[in-house]
């Protein structure tokens, strides 16, 4: 059979009279033969004692009045429709929001159309480039390997 030891909670309610007959007499006889939980009942009737010493401070004045009486003295509001924050009549305030998504869209077009410029031109310049004097990804060993001068037609007056 294992001993039994009443937890702190039962041990404290034991203290205050606050358990049911059955458990009292049980913890009763249980504080006789256990040391600990002896040690730690007297450890509660020191502590109760203690609190019972201390001084019994008064405000002199109910306090809950008082918040009572700072309640009522706020105004009333209206028991009505609930006005949205963001009310038509309050459009200075969507100002901000408003400006940062025109410039997040307009910064956002701008990249996606310098992202897509290049590619629909390319097809076009791709043509001229079967003409090239060097070859894709290749490099030039000069200026003259990769500039091509061209002719000079002298119109005679």
């Amino acid at each position: 059979m294992t001993k039994w030891c009443p937890n702190p909670d039962d041990l404290s309610a034991y203290l205050d009279g606050e358990l049911p007959a059955d458990l009292r007499a049980r913890t009763a006889a249980h504080l006789k033969t256990c040391a600990a939980c002896a040690a730690r009942h007297a450890e509660f009737q020191a502590l109760r004692a203690d609190f019972a010493a201390l001084p019994d401070e008064r405000l002199g004045f109910d306090l809950s009045q008082v918040v009572r009486g700072r309640i009522d003295a706020l105004p009333a509001r209206p028991r009505g429709r609930h006005t949205p924050r963001w009310h038509v009549a309050n459009w200075r305030g969507l100002l901000p929001i408003g400006a940062a998504a025109v410039a997040s869209l307009s910064l956002g077009l701008a990249l996606g159309t310098s992202l897509i410029a290049p590619a629909a031109i390319a097809p076009a310049t791709g043509l001229l480039e079967v003409f090239a004097p060097v070859a894709p990804g290749g490099l030039c060993s000069g200026l003259g390997s990769c500039w091509r001068p061209t002719a000079i037609t002298r119109q005679i007056p």
